[in-house]
């Protein structure tokens, strides 16, 4: 996954940050527990067994002193630092016309080139089920406006991995979570704003921010997401574009195929990482992504309105599936700074006032696979509510056999109907629901959400925000980004 879409500051991480580092051991023995008797030289201060996966994570005062001593023991396979890797977010109803990706009437591109996400909720309402119902979508990313009014009722309990606390909002300039959120739940049919492609789905926020790279906060934010029970986790950021390979952390492996095995009573957890914004290979060695590649995971690159793969979509062989997203100037590589040459911008929900993109309520140019993702989980979502007990491998499968294969000249698809540049093809969210729905008793019927969401105006925020409502489309939002956000 790779370059932001329109968002992004560039943010420079050391290795070391001083005071307790942290160090994953796994032994040879995986059934062996750890005893500081084995390990009296190696200066641990307190040890921990990490949930899902056969690792422990130590924390050690001297990070160099741990890793060369449980390098000498006999009894350990693997040792992994707490380092960061290069990471970056995927940045990039009176609105709902303007929204192309859910209904193509020919707003822009070609009309019918889209994700048919309008037409399953119309599926779905004809068989008395609210699209996305009490399905939980986690999602990791910078930040999030919990009280934006367009998201009301939408956002559970969350997490702030930067603060440590359970209030992940935007501190800063860090709208990227929000545009995010927005392209899964923006409230439907309100009466204001844009509409989310997951209707009836609620969020549980992660706010890594700047932190994101590593290794304990991915850690920490995907245990997290899996004890509240998420069923769905959406995640639009990864490796840097163009900056070489990256290997995803073992332990991060190993709880996200955890997650796909043996989460909600072994049906699976579904993970869906974007493939990136770099126009580069995601299986190549030289630009390898081992968090898109990761065969546990459904990496999702972009489509633009005309049905054709978007110039900075990252490819290849570990590629799954593409979905509707902007695209870029024809031979123009991507740049967040220069909006006028961006095409087919989605419309979402933006952090309001300063700490968004557009100093309003609604960004219109969002996009990159940063889009594409949590649009591909949404769908997933409406699928979920309709039928509980699919497994994650049957999602996939229903998703793989109904998406539209599009760019048939330029796609090359394979035998197995794969294509390098197009994964498997556009997911369709119509064709999924009706596939679904032939295959299964489509009755919906996940249990309620009882837990309390965040308050849509909480006072003390109220006072400071300053009016930012559109009375008339000529005071809609700039299609311009923000900063640009990179993180080493």
């Amino acid at each position: 996954m790779k370059k932001v879409v329109f968002a992004l500051i560039l943010i420079v991480f050391t290795v070391h940050l001083g005071g307790i580092d942290k160090v994953f051991i796994r032994f040879n023995d995986q059934l062996r527990r750890f005893s500081p008797v084995d390990f009296s030289d190696c200066r641990v201060n307190s040890y921990k067994k990490i949930p899902r996966s056969s690792f422990w994570v130590i924390e050690t005062d001297d990070a160099e002193h741990s890793v060369n001593c449980f390098h000498r023991s006999s009894l350990i396979k693997t040792v992994e630092t707490d380092s960061y890797l290069n990471m970056e977010y995927k940045k990039t109803d009176p609105f709902i016309h303007r929204q192309w990706h859910l209904q193509n009437t020919g707003q822009t591109g070609i009309a019918g080139e889209d994700s048919g996400v309008i037409k399953a909720w119309e599926l779905l309402e004809m068989l008395d089920i609210t699209p996305g119902k009490n399905v939980v979508i986690g999602i990791i990313d910078d930040a999030f406006d919990l009280h934006h009014p367009d998201m009301e009722g939408k956002f559970l309990t969350g997490l702030d991995l930067v603060d440590g606390t359970n209030y992940p909002f935007i501190k800063e300039n860090e709208p990227h979570g929000t545009c995010v959120s927005g392209v899964i739940g923006a409230v439907y049919n309100n009466g204001i704003g844009v509409a989310g492609a997951c209707p009836g789905c609620f969020i549980v926020p992660v706010r890594a921010s700047h932190t994101l790279g590593k290794t304990s906060n991915m850690v920490d934010a995907f245990n997290y997401l899996l004890d509240r029970g998420s069923h769905i986790i959406s995640n639009s950021w990864g490796p840097a574009d163009r900056a070489g390979s990256s290997e995803m952390p073992e332990v991060l492996q190993e709880i996200i195929n955890f997650a796909r095995y043996e989460e909600r009573d072994g049906k699976g957890v579904i993970v869906f990482f974007a493939a990136g914004n770099g126009n580069e290979s995601i299986s190549d060695p030289a630009s390898y992504d081992g968090f898109a590649a990761n065969p546990d995971v459904i990496s999702v690159g972009a489509v633009n309105a005309s049905g054709i793969r978007s110039a900075y979509s990252d490819f290849g062989e570990d590629l799954d599936f593409v979905a509707p997203s902007s695209d870029i100037s024809d031979g123009y590589y991507w740049d967040p700074y220069v909006p006028d040459f961006t095409t087919d911008g989605i419309w979402t929900t933006d952090s309001r006032s300063y700490f968004g993109y557009t100093q309003g309520d609604y960004m219109a140019s969002f996009g990159g696979t940063s889009s594409s993702t949590p649009l591909a989980a949404a769908i997933a979502g409406l699928l979920l509510s309709a039928y509980p007990d699919l497994t994650r491998d049957e999602l996939y499968d229903i998703l793989k056999m109904s998406a539209d294969k599009v760019s048939p000249v330029d796609a090359q698809y394979d035998e197995d109907g794969h294509s390098i540049l197009y994964g498997y093809g556009r997911i369709n969210a119509l064709n999924a629901v009706k596939m679904l729905c032939q295959q299964k008793e489509c009755t919906g019927g996940l249990p309620d959400i009882e837990e309390e969401t965040y308050p849509a105006y909480p006072d003390e925020y109220e006072k400071e925000r300053p009016d930012t409502e559109y009375p008339d489309e000529s005071m809609l939002p700039e299609t311009k980004p923000a900063c640009m956000i990179t993180i080493l």
